[in-house]
């Protein structure tokens, strides 16, 4: 029988420790010549795997930070799920909120709102989805965050900001 999912506190964790790891493979991302984005999967209060964007090393527009920790995170996200909480220093993309949702992660913190993607919206329209997260957190040490993308790519910056004229709505569209 698979684990009962649970509620998490967050004040009972320590959210910039876990942040700040996530920040770190960020920083690694970036010094690679990557987006700056990082990920990592805490179960019991330890980090057991780390992702980092590496979309130009795989040559792949699917090397996101998230799906990495969520893939490596082997027999015990497998088998302890219910308990997982993934740290990410980019709110979800769809892609990374569907495979948290998929590997039944229902706890994810972040640094930084994506105002393009707007995953919340996903969460607050999409049942299947709201019927699986159940804690979605961002803004956790969302000014170190932003100030690292700033340091590598200060066009992310406009892209998450939705500000960016490459990344607004086409015309005609809704």
């Amino acid at each position: 029988m698979p684990p009962q999912r649970i509620e998490i506190d967050l004040a009972s964790l320590d959210l910039e420790t876990f942040m700040r790891a996530a920040l770190a493979e960020a920083e690694g991302a970036g010094q690679a010549g990557e987006l700056p984005i990082g990920a990592v999967v805490v179960l019991d209060g330890q980090v057991i795997s780390r992702g980092r964007a590496r979309h130009r090393a795989r040559q792949s527009q699917l090397a996101h930070a998230e799906l990495q920790a969520l893939l490596d995170g082997g027999p015990r996200l497998f088998t302890d799920y219910a308990h997982a909480v993934l740290f990410t220093t980019v709110e979800p993309c769809p892609l990374c909120l569907g495979a948290a949702v998929m590997a039944d992660v229902a706890h994810i913190v972040f640094a930084c709102p994506d105002g393009v993607v707007r995953s919340q919206d996903t969460l607050a329209h999409n049942a299947y989805v709201r019927r699986h997260i159940l804690t979605y957190h961002g803004g956790a040490l969302e000014a170190e965050a932003r100030a690292l993308m700033a340091r590598y790519d200060p066009a992310m910056l406009a892209y998450i900001s939705g500000d960016s004229p490459q990344y607004l709505p086409r015309p005609g569209a809704a």
